[in-house]
């Protein structure tokens, strides 16, 4: 078990790595949804300080210059989509969701009608836990 973890967490290191090299681009979509769906990695907010604003802003793009959409805390799950720059795309339940899975049909942040909330968080404050 250690081992796949440490292979899972590998491999999303190096996914990391490329996409802290690339530009953001100008759209905003989630990820492509559909078969094989990229949002079935689940990622933890982890190491926000108690002395900083004690939140991870959630945007509506890959950037900070985007609008603010939510604040998520330390310990919140998430699942994660795509990354974009030092940015990843995820879904994650509303509060007092009785259902936790996130399921989208639609890639476009902005067409996303499901159960979930969405946007974009900074990878600095996602562990990858799982997927």
């Amino acid at each position: 078990m250690k081992t796949a973890m440490r292979l899972c967490l590998g491999g999303a290191w190096v996914l990391l790595a490329a996409s802290v090299a690339a530009e953001p681009p100008s759209s905003t979509p989630v990820g492509d949804i559909g078969a094989g769906s990229p949002c079935e990695s689940i990622g933890e907010v982890r190491g926000l300080k108690l002395g900083g604003d004690g939140f991870l802003a959630v945007r509506a793009g890959p950037g900070s210059e985007h609008a603010l959409l939510d604040k998520l805390g330390n310990g919140r799950r998430v699942y994660l989509c795509r990354g974009e720059g030092r940015w990843v795309s995820v879904l994650y339940p509303a509060p007092g969701s009785k259902d936790a899975r996130c399921l989208a049909e639609s890639a476009d942040i902005g067409k996303y009608r499901g159960p979930c909330k969405s946007g974009w968080v900074h990878w600095s404050w996602i562990e990858i836990i799982a997927g």
